[in-house]
Parts: C-alpha cells; structure tokens; sequence
C-alpha cells in the first residue's frame, strides 16, 4: 500500500511540474495606458507654450513597437493592439520595452511634429497583466522667424531659409525641424536694389518652440543683430553706413 501511495505521490509531483512548464504559465499580458502631452517649452515665456488641437495626435492612432526577449512586435496604432490583446495576445513572461508615437520621425517641414514616449515593462508569468503607462510629447523643435521694422526699413525685401526651406511668414501653420544645429540664411534686399547674403547657425533643442528676430541697430554703421529666444547670438556689420547719403 505504502508502495501504491508513493507511486501516486510521484504522479502527482510529475503532473504538478509539467504543468509549471507549461505555456500558459510562461506568459502575461501587456495593458497600454497612452497619454498625450500638448506643453512644449518657450524660452521667453513664463509658460509653456501648447500646441494647438489639430497638431495633437488622439491616444488610439498612436503607432506601438514592443520589444524584448529577443522579438520585435509593431501595431499600426494603440487601437489595432488593444484589438489583438481582446484577442488573446501574449508575451513570455520578460522584461520589454513599450514605445508609442505619432508622426514620421526625422521629417521637417510645416505641420510635421513628431511624437514619441516609452517605458519599460516586466511581464509577469500566469497570464497576469503588466500596466505600462507611457506619456508621449512632441520630440522635434518649433521655429519661427521674425524681423523688426528698423530691419524692414532698411531691407524691404528679405527672405529666410531654415536648411532647404523656405520661411512663409504669412504661414498659419507651424515649421517643425530636427533638434540641433541648423543654419538660417536670409536673402535682404535694400532699398538701393543690392543684395546681402546673411547666415547664422542656431541650435534647436527638442520639445521646444524656438524664435529668431533679425534686428538692426541705427547706431553707426548698419549692424544686424540675430535674436535667438531673446539673447543676441549674432552680429553681423555690414560694410556700409546706415546713412547712405552721408
């Protein structure tokens, strides 16, 4: 009897560790909390400068990449993964790394920001539920270029490049560029009908609105100052007076 019992002991054990081994207990699930951040920075501003509505992407158009445990795993946007999770979707249980965005990254142009956030996760075995919470905010930088009047008195044509694009100050939308060094160059037109090549080399951080004012100084000779959030980066003399008939 002792014999019978033991032999059903062992079964039982045996039985017990299969199951642990099993699939079903080696995976978990991912649940995505997605939250979208409209504040970006403005150097001059006491606040935060916020994006308009119609530039801010809606949680469920997100793009989702998962990666971890040696697999990659895209979905087109948070709502075709949550349709995947109703599904059945699982992950072995293992640390991940959950990225959501918005947008074609690396692009720049007129109304073409560029959303990212993530987070790490640990997905837990038993088919238990890891919560990854993850705020996505705009990860390129906002431009935008002024002149003052003492610049478009003694310029009246001017035009502007931020690398190969045009500036369009009668533009509503919003010029979005990569974060880091870009160099302006600006076509000025006096009134005599000459021309002057102007170039300046500013460096954008990301999450920012950005704005750059090419002024002139009356005083002496004519001497451009390039404005960047507020602070001269810039002075350009030029090689004749401000006065033209003295």
């Amino acid at each position: 009897m002792k014999k019978i019992l033991f032999a059903i002991a062992l079964a039982v054990v045996a039985t017990a560790c299969h199951t642990n081994e099993g699939g079903d207990v080696q995976v978990g699930k991912i649940a995505i909390n997605a939250a979208t951040r409209s504040e970006v920075s403005e150097s001059e501003a006491a606040d935060s400068f916020l994006l308009p509505e119609n530039l801010m992407p809606s949680a469920n158009d997100l793009k989702v990449e998962i990666t971890g445990n040696n697999n990659a795993f895209t979905w087109a946007t948070l709502t075709e993964f949550k349709e995947a999770v109703n599904g059945g979707l699982t992950f072995v249980s293992a640390p991940y790394s959950v990225t959501l965005s918005y947008g074609e990254k690396g692009a720049e142009g007129w109304s073409k920001p560029y959303f990212e956030g993530s987070t790490s996760v640990e997905v837990p075995m038993y088919g238990l539920t890891a919560e990854a919470a993850v705020e996505v905010e705009m990860k390129n930088s906002i431009i935008a270029i002024e002149t003052t009047e003492l610049f478009d008195g003694y310029f009246p044509q001017s035009s502007f490049k931020i690398k190969a694009i045009d500036w369009n100050s009668e533009s509503e939308e919003m010029l979005f560029m990569n974060a880091g060094e870009v160099k302006i160059t600006c076509e000025a037109i006096r009134q005599t009908g000459s021309v002057t090549t102007l170039e300046s080399t500013i460096t954008l951080r990301p999450t920012t609105r950005h704005k750059v004012v090419f002024d002139l100084s009356t005083a002496g000779n004519a001497t451009v100052n390039v404005v960047f959030d507020g602070e001269i980066v810039e002075t350009v003399e030029l090689e004749y007076e401000l006065n033209e008939n003295a």
